[in-house]
């Protein structure tokens, strides 16, 4: 069971720069190669077979050759079947066929010889083989270079063959081998649709900062004129969801100079200097389109702090960045081109890369308020059928925390769950139930539950909503249900902030901390026992009651002072060789003062319910029969 916690989105940006129609010769180019590689080798073997073929059936049978009285001989013996005359000149011919030795007469399925001679023909030896009854055929001259064109000619075809094969692998060997140290940055047209600012809602500031941008391509004289030199580049950090890479889109859409786009990934390869060289080739392509701009998606994967590994860096991704931050900012730098870089790991880049001069200008794309929140809404809308009871400000209003791809995920599921159930348009309920569906997980019905773990579920939830109720400083409950949805497995607590918050008191942690233990204290009043459902609430609540310990102050006995500096993503070679900064007293202490807090927290939990067990009973038992409770019905129950 869990409480209901907020799911952080974890999507990526507003869509990976994918334009259609684009240059696409590094993906065809293996497939086709491979394909067309096959065809041949297939079509050399059949004609190598056939050749074969050809040649050892052409000479199969062992050829006799006879004097003219001793064909006159075995035709008067009978032994001749088969003879066709092959006139010559001067009443000269060759005489070739087909006969039996006396020794396989009886032997029918014996195949005949060969025989071949070269006669006279007078009228005698005529007669005498029409007398014989054998079977006669005349057949025309054959020169002997036809002989010589029928024996050569299969082993023509085979050794064409092998030479268009090996002389196109070589080209393409050749060709490849060329195009390992090309750029594959694309040039971005808009063929498609043209994304503009007016599709970016929720990020003003960082739409204004890239404005500056696409106003100083436009007309840099205005600029110039008053002395200002534009950034050189500008990095674009936030969370993932929150419109980076959109954003890159819009100033693409509203820039009328040539934009190239590639990603991080695309420099490092197998082959070592690929990346470099690669680095240089992209900008001597920016350098003749000057000016233009140069988008580098997810750059933390070729810039990342340089001698960040154990035992050594990467060599390969520092040349890669090397030459990156030569061509950025080197001897030879041009005016013109204005690089614009994408990431959510910001705190991973090497120093010089983010210093100015070369990504000088960092744009913070955060999560979005409630009137970013309504512009993204109003945004992504437009694509939908909705009905007339859709209130958009109370959706913005119940996603504090959402990301503008989760808003964008929301308004998709809304349409999805409405076609599912044949409506013509998605109304409200459809868009709370895809709020619920994006922020904890989908219902899982088809999950069959014994009444005994039910009935756990329906108080350890009820534990948790009846709490939550008594402390006024919590996050207000919103849902409850024993339904499993997401991650919880046997039912949930959902609770929504009513606004934007930004900060917490110590008064509000310690009522999370108390309504988090609601439901092991449920379990216990109730059953006298307890269960390993409440593993997700422990965790939550010793996380929580860490970070008001070592980071918030919270703690009396241990100060104003933060113990642990560790950040939220461990950087290998600077963060996992790092020992903490405090003795192993201080560390005691610390775990002292964090079972200190969650211990008072589950005593007031208890506290609070065992006044109110009756309502506990009643929301259980209620839970039971209808399974999912909203806040309205639980106040109209609890005649609170």
């Amino acid at each position: 069971m869990s409480n209901g916690e907020k799911k952080k989105a974890n999507q990526d940006d507003g869509g990976d720069f994918n334009p259609k129609k684009l240059d696409s010769r590094q993906s065809s180019s293996g497939s086709s190669g491979g394909k067309s590689q096959i065809a041949l080798v297939v079509w050399l073997l059949i004609f190598l077979g056939l050749g074969i073929f050809v040649l050892f059936n052409h000479g199969s049978k062992t050829v006799t050759k006879w004097s003219q009285s001793k064909f006159e001989k075995e035709l008067a013996s009978g032994h001749i079947e088969k003879v066709s005359t092959i006139p010559l000149t001067d009443g000269v011919a060759i005489l070739k066929g087909e006969y039996r030795s006396s020794d396989s007469q009886s032997n029918a399925t014996k195949k005949p010889k060969v025989f071949t001679t070269k006669v006279t023909l007078t009228d005698d030896l005529d007669k005498l083989i029409r007398n014989s009854g054998v079977e006669r055929k005349v057949e025309p001259p054959n020169p002997w270079i036809g002989n010589l064109l029928l024996t050569l000619l299969p082993i023509l075809i085979v050794v064409v063959l092998i030479y268009v094969l090996f002389a196109r692998q070589m080209k393409l060997a050749g060709k490849g081998a060329m195009q390992f140290g090309k750029s594959r940055a694309r040039k971005l047209s808009h063929n498609g649709k043209k994304i503009t600012f007016a599709d970016v809602a929720g990020a003003e500031e960082a739409k204004e900062e890239t404005k500056e941008l696409v106003d100083y391509l436009k007309d840099p004289l205005k600029f110039k004129l008053l002395g200002g030199k534009i950034p050189k580049g500008a990095l674009l950090t936030g969370p993932p969801g929150t419109g980076k890479t959109l954003l890159a889109k819009a100033v693409a859409g509203e820039a009328d100079v040539p934009f190239f786009t590639i990603s991080g990934s695309d420099f490092v390869e197998m082959f070592v200097g690929v990346g470099a060289s690669r680095v240089r080739d992209m900008f001597e392509q920016a350098k003749q389109e000057a000016p233009c701009i140069l988008f580098i998606d997810e750059i933390d994967a070729v810039g990342r702090s340089r001698f960040s590994g154990i035992g050594g860096g990467h060599d390969e991704r520092e040349q890669t960045l090397n030459a990156l931050l030569v061509e950025m900012d080197g001897m030879e730098t041009q005016e013109g081109i204005i690089i614009i870089a994408a990431t959510n790991r910001p705190d991973v880049l090497d120093p010089a890369l983010t210093r100015p001069g070369r990504l000088d200008r960092q744009i913070v794309l955060d999560l979005p308020d409630i009137k970013g929140r309504r512009e993204i809404l109003d945004v992504h809308v437009k694509e939908v059928k909705v009905a007339g009871d859709v209130d958009l400000d109370i959706v913005a209003k119940g996603t504090s925390g959402f990301s503008g791809a989760d808003l964008a995920n929301l308004i998709n599921e809304a349409a999805l769950l409405a076609a599912r159930f044949d409506k013509k348009a998605a109304d409200m309920s459809d868009f709370n139930e895809a709020r619920d569906k994006v922020r904890w997980g989908r219902e899982r019905k088809s999950r069959k539950v014994n009444d005994e773990d039910r009935r756990i579920t329906a108080y350890h939830e009820a534990g948790h909503t009846l709490v939550a109720l008594n402390c006024p400083k919590s996050t207000p409950v919103h849902k409850v249900t024993i339904i499993p949805r997401g991650n919880a497995y046997l039912g949930a607590t959902m609770s929504m902030p009513e606004e934007d918050r930004y900060t917490q008191s110590k008064t509000e942690m310690q009522d999370e901390l108390t309504v988090l233990m609601g439901g092991r204290c449920a379990e216990e009043i109730a059953f006298d026992e307890i269960t390993s459902g409440a593993s997700a609430d422990i965790a939550q609540a010793t996380k929580m009651a860490k970070a008001m310990v070592c980071y918030f102050g919270m703690s009396e006995k241990m100060g104003n002072v933060q113990y642990g500096n560790r950040s939220e993503h461990i950087f290998i070679g600077r963060d996992i060789t790092k020992s903490e900064d405090y003795s192993e007293q201080t560390a005691r202490e610390i775990d002292i003062e964090i079972k200190t807090f969650i211990r008072d927290a589950t005593k007031r939990a208890e506290n609070i319910l065992r006044d109110k067990k009756d309502k506990l009973s009643l929301l259980a038992e209620t839970l039971l029969q209808k399974e999912t409770l909203d806040i309205k019905e639980i106040k109209e129950l609890l005649v609170i």
